[in-house]
């Protein structure tokens, strides 16, 4: 979660949470995710949402679909597999 974004992230990267806490009785969902995502992307704009592993931006993405976004795509496994992917180059 924003813990996640602290420890590492690519350049030029910006943090908006699709969680904001995860308690004993599950995850809370960010209600204004996708306002905040257009905040600064517009629905035509090219982007791709990550998380650590991959999941979080799974969910983050179909949500930004279903919202109308057409360019949007996950970073599949996530920042974690993209990492191990660049270092084995």
């Amino acid at each position: 979660m924003r813990g996640d974004f602290h420890k590492a992230h690519a350049p030029g990267a910006r943090n908006v949470p699709y969680y904001l806490s995860v308690t004993p009785q599950g995850k809370e969902k960010n209600p204004h995710f996708v306002e905040e995502v257009a905040a600064f992307c517009g629905k035509d704009d090219v982007f791709i949402v990550g998380c650590n592993t991959g999941n979080r931006s799974r969910f983050a993405t179909a949500d930004l679909l279903n919202a109308g976004f057409k360019n949007v795509r996950n970073l599949q496994g996530g920042y974690r597999s993209f990492q191990q992917r660049a270092q084995q180059q």
